[in-house]
């Protein structure tokens, strides 16, 4: 594709958002890709600043056609998110296109993943992730890309992984031990021993989906422990929580 027709077919884009929004002065920003192997099939996502709610954003699939007009193929709700990320997982394919994966945040520590594919003939939002970031990644030799959903960007972070199971993608976390495991070890390096007891929670999480459950316990009975030294001092939200999950554990766990 020659720049003067890339050029035209993304100002195409721009106008079919603005005509979506019905205020062109407004749009504040557009992204766009072309779906791979799909002469004149796109996916965009445009942001408006909205008083009061900060910005708001859409999701459009488009086809342009040899003479320059788009249609519109599939457009989501309009919903509270900024900064739009488009990307396609090209060995996932349903219907003969490939998935494509529009990262959005709407937080300052949160982000949506949607999923948007074709269906009996018609696109549509396959579902949805939440976290604060996310990766693709292949894992133990998976044949296929997995999303990595990173949850805590203010704590200590659980990442949850997602697999396809030919419609969606599930979460699977607990079939991949060994990425926790190396997980684990390596914020056990980084943090301190007196971590606060929601830290430690947290990390015997991280513990118990590495496969490791005698290390989960031995982290949660050193927070409680801790927590139990300081006497009337002790934070009663954190011997709660701590407690809740060493009886997750199981009856053996139970102090």
């Amino acid at each position: 594709m020659n720049i003067r027709i890339a050029s035209f077919r993304l100002l195409t884009v721009f106008l079919l958002c603005a005509s979506c929004l019905g205020k062109t002065d407004e749009l504040r920003s557009v992204v766009s890709q072309s779906f791979p192997k799909a002469e004149g099939l796109g996916i965009a996502c445009w942001v408006v600043p909205e008083e009061g709610q900060g910005y708001l954003s859409e999701i459009v699939v488009f086809q342009v056609n040899d003479d320059g007009r788009a249609r519109v193929l599939w457009q989501s709700d309009l919903e509270p998110a900024y900064s739009p990320q488009i990307r396609f997982a090209e060995e996932i394919s349903v219907s003969g296109l490939p998935i494509a994966l529009v990262e959005r945040q709407n937080g300052a520590a949160s982000s949506q993943l949607d999923i948007i594919g074709k269906v009996s003939g018609r696109f549509q939002r396959l579902n949805q992730i939440d976290g604060f970031k996310f990766e693709v990644e292949h894992l133990d030799g998976s044949k296929l890309p997995l999303v990595i959903a990173h949850t805590d960007g203010n704590t200590l972070d659980i990442p949850a992984i997602y697999k396809w199971n030919g419609s969606r993608f599930v979460e699977d976390s607990a079939s991949h031990p060994a990425y926790y495991q190396q997980l684990l070890s390596e914020d056990k390096a980084k943090l301190p021993r007196d971590s606060s007891g929601i830290v430690s929670v947290n990390l015997s999480r991280i513990a118990l989906l590495s496969g490791n459950r005698p290390e989960a316990k031995a982290i949660l009975d050193d927070a409680l422990s801790r927590e139990r030294q300081k006497g009337e001092a002790a934070n009663k939200e954190t011997l709660r929580r701590v407690t809740e999950a060493l009886l997750g554990l199981g009856p053996e766990s139970r102090q």
